[in-house]
């Protein structure tokens, strides 16, 4: 019998009607506290309640997720990132072939952590263990709120064109929208959800991001929902959808919190060396070795054979994706004899952000010019906090709405110009479309190999260049987007799959 996409990615228990799909035994005991509740306890005190947040959180750090394949991809599939072959691993994706696994396939851990949130959302109300406040629980439902809103924000940006830049033929809109909970199969089974429109997806996103942002408290920590936390996905959400004066409004509310976090050219590579860069407003945390993605699947492996920064006589990953020779020069890199065994940086430009590029390891065979921004901060290997949000998208978010805004093109040029002296350059003069095109620019540069570059171009509607492969992928392409699971699909006659698939 073949399943609905809800009654797959739900597995509907116990009587007393909460719900955990789980990934995987490990996925659930490797973090700290406790994240999966028993049966008999349900949501009906703080500490389930709380535990039941926590394992919302989990599948961020899952492979398909901001573990690895939401970092990575968009590296690859985009114009930043050539495979070098060492374990055979991204080479089909930076190919941008089209096939199921070779692009983002992240839609079943997504929507089984917002059936999670859902569940907790609708138990909180209920709550009636005397020491939550209705404080509190306002705290819990911003926290979730927060967190489903990221959830379906990736999913839509990944799986949908992004508005403003669609191709028509090949629109069937946004993703489903799921804020409802399922206390049977037979319920779950006969939900069969259509692709909401993108409006009405980034309506629902924006709806519950007004609600994060209202309820939440102040920053406490990164590896946790806050306000201000809310307020920069909101800005990077609205930037999405071209809706300038949100962003302006976000960008700066975040800014006037966190802006004297923004980096210099004396303190950035020490910022990149410490468990949490000082920039960060929200990143992915990885708390104990054990949840590690391992020496095959971690993102220190994906991008560099180094162990640690200048150290070439230790082998640790397979470097298998690493920067290309647009993005080296843009960087301010000059190489001789990359990816042979003579390797070499011969000059780098004023830009502290080279300094993150180092040339690998012949462990693997013959050294490339890799990436370091993830190497064990955490005193680990392969073990990293991975940044979602950081202070300087903030500028580089409010420097492009305001440079999509009359009147605004003096404005757009502080702030980008703030970035640009912050990581050692000179200010720009640019003007008009050379302004756009530089606040772009640094764009590509700010969050090098940080999971941006490919939905820079996606969302701009922009042709994507294969410097590596001497080839062009154009924007109007089948491979664009991901496929929706075959699964889901031929279990839901409403839901619709992306073109070519």
């Amino acid at each position: 019998m073949k399943k609905s996409f809800l009654y797959r990615i739900n597995t509907v228990v116990l009587a007393a009607g909460i719900v955990f799909s789980t990934f995987s035994c490990e996925d659930l005991l490797e973090i700290k506290p406790e994240t999966a509740i028993d049966g008999a306890t349900a949501l009906n005190s703080k500490s389930a309640i709380e535990a039941a947040i926590n394992a919302a959180y989990v599948p961020l750090k899952s492979l398909p997720l901001y573990g690895n394949r939401l970092i990575t991809l968009p590296e690859a599939l985009a114009d930043n990132g050539r495979a070098t072959n060492k374990s055979g691993r991204l080479l089909n994706e930076a190919s941008n072939i089209r096939g199921v696994a070779n692009h983002f396939t992240h839609w079943a851990t997504s929507y089984n952590a917002i059936q999670r949130i859902n569940l907790v959302l609708e138990a909180i109300p209920g709550l009636a263990d005397p020491t939550v406040s209705q404080t509190g629980k306002d705290a819990y439902i911003g926290e979730l709120k927060f967190l489903r809103a990221l959830y379906h924000f990736d999913l839509v940006r990944s799986y949908a064109y992004i508005p403003g830049a669609v191709v028509d033929a090949k629109n069937f809109g946004g993703v489903p929208v799921i804020t409802q909970t399922f206390k049977s199969g037979p319920d779950a089974a006969a939900f069969l959800p259509a692709r909401a429109s993108l409006d009405e997806t980034y309506n629902a996103i924006y709806a519950d991001l007004d609600e994060a942002v209202a309820k939440l408290g102040a920053f406490a920590n990164a590896g946790k929902a806050s306000k201000v936390a809310a307020q920069a996905l909101y800005s990077r959400v609205a930037l999405y959808r071209r809706d300038y004066p949100k962003v302006i409004e976000m960008s700066t509310a975040v800014i006037d919190a966190r802006g004297a976090t923004l980096t210099t050219p004396a303190n950035y590579l020490a910022g990149w060396t410490a468990a949490t860069n000082p920039e960060t407003i929200f990143h992915v945390a990885f708390q104990t070795a054990a949840e590690g993605n391992g020496v095959n699947e971690s993102l220190q492996t994906a991008f560099t054979t180094l162990v640690t920064r200048g150290n070439r006589t230790q082998t640790g990953g397979f470097g298998d994706l690493v920067p290309t020779p647009t993005l080296l020069s843009d960087l301010g890199i000059t190489v001789a004899g990359n990816g042979t065994a003579t390797a070499a940086i011969t000059a780098r430009s004023e830009d502290v952000r080279n300094l993150l590029f180092e040339v690998g390891t012949a462990g693997r065979g013959n050294p490339w010019v890799e990436a370091t921004k993830f190497i064990g901060k955490n005193g680990a290997i392969n073990l990293d906090n991975v940044p979602v949000l950081r202070i300087s998208e903030m500028y580089l978010n409010r420097a492009e709405a305001y440079a999509n805004t009359a009147g605004g093109l003096v404005n757009a040029l502080a702030d980008v110009n703030t970035i640009r002296t912050n990581r050692g350059l000179l200010p720009s003069v640019a003007v008009d479309q050379a302004l756009k095109n530089e606040i772009l620019l640094q764009r590509r540069l700010e969050f090098a190999f940080e999971g941006h570059r490919f939905f820079d171009l996606k969302r701009l509607g922009m042709d994507i260049s294969k410097p590596a492969l001497g080839t062009t992928v154009a924007f109007t392409e089948d491979v664009i987007l991901p496929a929706i699971p075959t699964i889901d699909v031929n279990g839901n006659p409403n839901l619709k799959q992306n073109s070519g698939y």
